[in-house]
């Protein structure tokens, strides 16, 4: 290799550590066989040494993080279950880090459990072993019949449930029957666990079943305790007494919701005013601490579900209909008591104002994001001149906002949401993406700004409330991320220390532009850290926001109803805020049920996808390999937004296997890579574990169910 040339190439990635060989070959002017040459031949302790003194000092830290964290000690938290059996305990303090569990040290733990653990050195890693179980996560659970030999067991409709359910004394039951049974005797690493059916739900092929079964699986209800429903009944008689002092009244100014075409509980509304170069945008929230207070039933049950869960087909709301979709939403033409919030802009977006009222609205307009796009789109006339004038000073402040957003380093991940298409008689017709418009960001544009701006007075004022907050990303995670991008033929720029939401957001639209955006951009969705309540501000790393809360929904999510006791308390506007203690609690609670409620509406969606691919059995679907292992292929399907597995063991016209980062054939040589498009047909389906297995699409003899 010329000297120099040498030379330039060590400066070079000296500089740029993770640089790629194609982007060495572009800049040295050479092909990229000789830069990957040059790559391999370089010292590799000088750049992984520079690589390591690039790390920012967060990183330098986790980096130097004692392997004897918590070691000797025995610890509270709790457990989380591999689908093969092996687990994870989760401290509870923050401080210690999750520790692995073998499956013979479980001590009959299952998934969720609040345990103690022993965290020990073994084989020179950290590995914890369960102490005592201080409290069950499951005692139910929702599974299939499946007569086996002499025997009945039931299968779980989870993937963290290690095992099946030894079932005696069953009559009456039948295969593919799904029921609830009570857990009698915990798994073990070498016995499964026994139970007794408590109710047969149906069978897999009654109508809703999967329906049922997810509610079952999660206990949902739409009843309501006869204390609670009591409460609605003098709500909506009038007899519940209403405080209406300090109110500002807005009713004469023009106000609109935007929501789906299918909403029915409208919790925002928005009002908004062009002064010469100032935009007045009013954001009015349903006043749910009207109705829903302290000490009541109402408010007891509210706490308990913490937020709506959204099925497909229907909701299963937080609040009774009668709140919900009654007095406290915002419909049109009806005087209603909302909190708003009043921001004043100047031109370049920046905030010049804000403010905060107890106040009542008489909304102008119930409108869809459909209509709203459609009259942006130029598809239809506008109703009125006022609505005309709204509507495009409010997409003329919300291009602005956006455009600010976007330099502040906000993380846009416009990630596709699936929509089931029904028929007449309830099938599935087809799943289509979500579109989102002008309308949908609109909305969302706005309710940030809220949002913030509440986050804002609550720490400036020194107010005890909850913050919505996002950790700064595993460093790790996102490197990893960037390898696997640049697998897909990604130019990705090399990472610079510490990682900042805008050096994110630039990933995130180079994962948008390419050909791979859906499956990319999930995937550094699942890099970043989860969101989540606390009482100490710690900022939004996603949304490069220095303060953030959940004020906009108090219908659908318990966290916003304590911001606003939180804020009108501090306002002297009237309400009774909860102690920090309290609050403590509801944060860590909310931020559970969020979980819980994410975990069923995946559950619902994937039921829903995997009936289409039954009634698609011979269709052949396109996506990309995502991940390759040596028994088989990760792949995202496009159309279901989902992601599949190709065992090699599935494919019948050649035997496959994995070399090095591709996956060839024996007899055709066929070679496939990360990132390739691959045709496929589905092979099975485990209803189970909700997952669905494909096979290569070409002329096959057999074809497994």
């Amino acid at each position: 290799m010329d000297n120099k040339l040498r030379k330039k190439a060590e400066q070079i990635l000296l500089e740029y550590p993770n640089i790629s060989s194609k982007e060495l070959a572009g800049i040295l002017s050479i092909d990229e066989r000789q830069a990957r040459k040059i790559i391999k031949n370089l010292p590799y302790d000088m750049i992984v040494d520079k690589i390591k003194s690039n790390k920012s000092t967060a990183v330098k830290k986790e980096n130097k993080k004692s392997l004897s964290n918590g070691v000797g000690q025995i610890l509270r938290g709790s457990i989380s279950i591999h689908k093969d059996g092996y687990g994870f305990f989760i401290p509870d303090d923050k401080s210690v880090d999750d520790a692995f569990i073998h499956p013979k040290k479980l001590k009959n733990a299952v998934h969720g459990d609040i345990c103690t653990a022993r965290i020990s050195i073994y084989k020179g890693k950290r590995e914890a072993e369960v102490v005592s179980i201080i409290e069950r996560s499951i005692e139910n659970v929702v599974g299939i019949v499946d007569k086996y030999r002499n025997s009945t067991r039931v299968i779980p409709f989870s993937r963290n449930f290690h095992g099946h359910i030894i079932i005696k004394g069953a009559k009456d039951i039948n295969d593919d029957d799904v029921v609830l049974c009570k857990i009698e005797r915990y798994p073990t690493s070498d016995k499964f666990a026994v139970g007794r059916i408590i109710e047969k739900i149906g069978t897999l092929n009654d109508k809703d079943i999967d329906n049922k079964i997810v509610m079952m699986k999660y206990g949902l209800s739409f009843d309501y305790p006869e204390e609670v429903i009591h409460e609605c009944q003098q709500i909506e008689t009038g007899k519940f007494k209403i405080d209406k002092k300090n109110l500002t009244d807005f009713r004469k100014l023009f106000t609109v919701t935007i929501d789906g075409e299918t909403a029915r509980d409208f919790d925002d509304a928005i009002s908004i005013i062009k002064n010469n170069e100032c935009y007045e945008l009013y954001v009015h929230i349903a006043d749910v601490s009207r109705y829903v207070v302290r000490g009541s039933y109402l408010n007891k049950e509210a706490a308990q579900r913490g937020t709506s869960i959204y099925f497909p087909e229907f909701a299963i709301p937080m609040l009774p209909e009668v709140l919900s979709n009654g007095v406290c939403s915002l419909k049109p033409n009806e005087d209603r008591y909302t909190v708003t919030c009043k921001i004043v802009f100047n031109s370049k977006g920046i905030k010049q104002q804000v403010s905060f009222y107890r106040s009542i609205i008489n909304s102008n307009h119930r409108l869809t994001y459909n209509y709203v796009n459609d009259v942006y789109n130029k598809k239809v006339e506008c109703i009125s001149n006022e609505l005309y004038e709204l509507l495009y000073n409010a997409k003329e402040l919300s291009n602005i906002l956006l455009i600010k957003r976007e330099q502040d380093g906000v993380i846009d991940f416009d990630l596709p949401e699936p929509e089931f298409i029904f028929d007449d008689f309830g099938e599935i017709e087809d799943i289509k993406p979500r579109e989102r418009g002008a309308a949908e960001r609109l909305i969302e544009c706005f309710m940030i700004a809220a949002n913030e701006s509440v986050a804002e007075y609550l720490e400036s004022n020194g107010l005890k409330g909850i913050y919505r907050v996002h950790g700064e990303p595993d460093v790790k995670k996102i490197e990893d991320w960037v390898d696997m991008a640049r697998n897909f033929g990604l130019k990705i720029p090399p990472l610079e220390y510490p990682v900042t939401p805008e050096a994110v957001s630039e990933l995130s639209k180079i994962a948008l532009s390419s050909k791979h955006a859906d499956l990319l951009s999930s995937l550094l969705i699942r890099s970043m850290m989860r969101a989540e309540y606390t009482v100490e501000n710690q900022g939004h790393f996603g949304l490069a926001s220095s303060a953030y809360t959940h004020f906009t929904s108090p219908i659908r999510r318990y966290p916003d109803l304590l911001v606003h006791r939180a804020l009108l308390s501090g306002l002297k506007l009237g309400s009774i805020n909860e102690t920090e203690e309290e609050l403590k609690e509801m944060a860590s609670h909310c931020s559970k049920r969020e979980r819980f409620a994410q975990d069923a509406e995946h559950d619902i969606g994937a039921f829903k996808k995997l009936e289409y691919i039954a009634a698609h059995y011979e269709d052949v679907f396109e996506g990309y390999i995502n991940r390759i292992t040596t028994t088989g292929m990760f792949i995202y399907i496009e159309k279901l937004m989902m992601t599949g597995y190709v065992d090699y063991g599935y494919i019948d016209f050649d035997i496959f296997y994995k070399m090095g980062e591709s996956v060839i054939g024996d007899k055709s040589g066929e070679r496939y890579r990360v990132g390739d498009k691959i045709r496929v047909v589905p092979f099975k389906i485990n209803i189970a574990a909700l997952q669905a297995d494909f096979t290569i699409y070409k002329k096959r003899k057999n074809k497994g169910r």
